[in-house]
């Protein structure tokens, strides 16, 4: 007989957000404000990637991509509010059906508030029922009205076809404040770059750097398919605003064999964006090469493979990129971060942060 947890614990029942009182915005309305999607403004919908893009990458074969690009991972809402609470009304593209990955991280929203003067604390998650493709959920209900700024990002590993912020019908909402830096950071890569397997959207690495540096990062993670490819590189040219790119592809490039296009995609990326700082990072290692030494070997190869490629680029006159081995981002070989050897739990996400954060602050700090 299968255990229902929510009888034999109240405490994890998913329960219904009561919805009395309740004022629903829309996220791309002001004042509240929407980040995380660069072509917001031309395609009217919730994805990562362009519309013009779709048929570019069916003539490639790579329709995974476009799929992939209506996965909301690095979309998020920001606005200040006196509410005493904060709901959230959903509509998934399908129900959530990860093995390994919750699905508060694959189709659930989280939140996070900053009181005047203070710092991003975690305010909760959207938890509902198995198999809903539709929800309310209540994300934080402390209840004060002290007018404090939110932020509500977007699940990682789902495609959102409707959303509306519920607060309080009394409530003050205004504008946040401005980002601390200005225009934009993108991460490009594999599922772990996505945020395969944070426990809460929140908790992806990008999404960690992004209220650690106060920056708009996008999130161009594809999961298992980082593959280096000339359209999209050209798609990330077309980023509005990048101040910097962390290129992070080596966990799929590798294996699939396409790591071999990473100096023509450099290549394509620079003469589109001559001046655009490019940060090429290898991968860490995992609790798998502890166990086997030809993969250490593999990764070793390919990491001297990319900074081979950046090496190139800089020896060409491109002063504006640079490469990280990441091995300095999992302590002790990562044999404690991650879900299935590869995955990284919350922990791994927040070591990758922390290595990355002073890496990443002098691009985004200096003119």
């Amino acid at each position: 007989r299968r255990m229902d947890i929510a009888k034999l614990d109240r405490f994890m029942q998913a329960r219904p957000a009561p919805e009395e009182g309740v004022r629903w915005l829309a996220p791309f309305e002001p004042p509240l404000v929407l980040e995380g999607f660069a072509f917001f403004e031309q395609n009217g919908a919730y994805r990562r990637l362009p519309l013009d893009s779709d048929a570019v990458f069916s003539r490639a074969g790579r329709a995974a991509l476009t799929e992939l690009g209506t996965n909301t991972a690095g979309g998020c809402i920001r606005f200040r509010s006196s509410t005493g609470r904060v709901l959230v009304r959903a509509r998934l593209a399908a129900a959530c059906a990860m093995h390994h990955m919750p699905s508060t991280g694959q189709g659930g929203f989280d939140c996070y508030l900053r009181r005047p003067g203070g710092a991003w604390r975690y305010a909760g998650p959207s938890v509902f029922g198995h198999g809903e493709t539709a929800y309310t959920a209540a994300l934080w209900s402390g209840g004060d009205r002290e007018e404090k700024e939110f932020l509500i990002h977007f699940p990682l590993y789902m495609g959102v076809k409707e959303v509306w912020v519920g607060v309080d019908a009394d409530a003050s909402v205004a504008a946040p404040a401005p980002r601390a830096v200005s225009g934009a950071a993108a991460v490009y890569g594999t599922s772990i770059d996505q945020g395969g397997c944070a426990s809460h959207p929140g908790m992806a690495f990008p999404a960690i750097l992004a209220r650690a540096l106060d920056v708009q990062i996008y999130n161009f993670g594809f999961s298992g398919n980082a593959c280096l490819e000339p359209e999209m590189a050209d798609v990330l040219a077309r980023v509005p605003g990048l101040r910097l790119l962390v290129v992070d592809a080596e966990a799929n490039a590798g294996p699939l064999g396409c790591l071999g296009r990473l100096p023509a995609f450099l290549a394509r990326l620079r003469a589109a964006c001559p001046r655009l700082p490019i940060l090429v990072v290898s991968a860490p290692l995992g609790p798998l090469e502890a166990q086997q030494p030809d993969r250490v070997a593999q990764k070793d190869a390919w990491r001297a493979a990319q900074r081979d490629a950046v090496e190139q680029a800089r020896a060409g006159g491109d002063a504006n990129i640079a490469f990280l081995d990441g091995r300095t981002l999992w302590p002790d070989g990562g044999e404690e971060y991650t879900v299935d050897g590869v995955h990284p739990t919350d922990l791994g996400f927040y070591f990758m942060a922390r290595g990355l954060l002073p890496v990443l602050l002098p691009y985004l700090t200096e003119e």
